[in-house]
């Protein structure tokens, strides 16, 4: 299938075989204990194997091994620098730090590689409306440095350079077609590209790293879009709790599946991924549960490495 057009949506053809998870394990549960979940929301996995759970409702973040050894938690509930009120997600593909989109206290949460708080980011009355943010629900950080921030109270993305500068805002009401109407999540797909979920167009809006609107990825089974997660190759993992599946996009946006998996999922939220010995490993969060497991790809997929 061709596309028509980068400015068009694209309609895809799905695998007739999905790629198979076959379960690792998993961890977590119902709690406020250690180790237990409250509506988790978001997840991602260090390129040094460890793993960071957004824990939502308990207002925290919990850190795990590969394996789902519980490690240690920061957060609680608060305005303190090491507390939140319903953090939303986490960024940790950067080479020094690790950002926590800290939802209800309007601001973002800069740590170290340890945990340490480094500073805050919110904003200020006597700033530009166009880059006041509220809600948080989401950020990336390009290779660059520039910062990404999505607002959910304007659905909007706000590009702050790496002095700290706002330098534009996009994806507003007025934005055409790169409108978002309710962006869930982001994150980046190559050196150049930004990846975002708006869970009322079913789609996954697409931009470049100056805001310009490039392509809407539409597909039938798609009902809310939540979590994204991009591999090694640019292959593309949607979780999407209405549908109770969770996608995969191979890099060439063209060709989109189910994957697969023996007892189906019930809630999926979001979905994070690593290649550890030449293995795709997904990290899934399904209710209050996070779960572990490798993906297997069809031959009839065709190859799946970078283009």
């Amino acid at each position: 299938m061709k596309l028509i057009s980068l400015i068009l949506p694209v309609l895809f053809v799905s695998f007739s075989h999905g790629q198979t998870f076959t379960e690792l394990g998993r961890f977590g549960g119902q709690g406020k204990e250690e180790g237990l979940f409250n509506d988790p929301l978001a997840l991602a996995v260090s390129s040094d194997g460890i793993v960071y759970v957004v824990d939502t409702g308990n207002h925290r973040i919990q850190l795990f091994d590969l394996k789902g050894r519980y490690i240690r938690s920061i957060g609680g509930f608060g305005f303190n620098e090491d507390q939140f009120d319903s953090p939303h997600d986490i960024w940790v593909k950067s080479v020094i730090n690790i950002y926590v989109s800290d939802y209800n206290n309007r601001r973002l949460q800069r740590y170290d590689r340890n945990m340490n708080f480094i500073n805050s980011l919110s904003s200020n009355e006597g700033d530009d409306s166009d880059f006041q943010f509220f809600e948080v629900a989401s950020c990336i950080v390009s290779s660059q440095n520039d910062l990404f921030i999505l607002d959910h109270d304007e659905f909007k993305i706000i590009k702050f350079k790496r002095d700290g500068k706002a330098e534009r805002s996009f994806g507003k009401f007025d934005s055409g077609e790169g409108e978002l109407i309710l962006p869930v999540q982001m994150d980046l797909f190559g050196a150049d590209k930004i990846l975002v979920t708006d869970s009322e167009q079913s789609a996954i809006i697409i931009f470049d790293l100056f805001g310009n609107y490039i392509q809407k990825i539409e597909f039938d089974a798609f009902k809310e879009p939540n979590g994204i997660g991009v591999d090694d190759a640019r292959n593309i993992y949607i979780a999407d709790p209405v549908a109770g599946e969770v996608f995969f996009l191979k890099n060439d946006l063209q060709y989109i599946s189910k994957i697969v998996f023996s007892t189906g999922f019930t809630m999926p939220r979001d979905v994070a991924v690593m290649t550890r010995e030449g293995k795709t490993i997904l990290f899934i969060i399904d209710g209050n549960e996070v779960l572990i497991g490798e993906l297997t790809f069809p031959k009839s997929s065709g190859p799946v490495g970078k283009d």
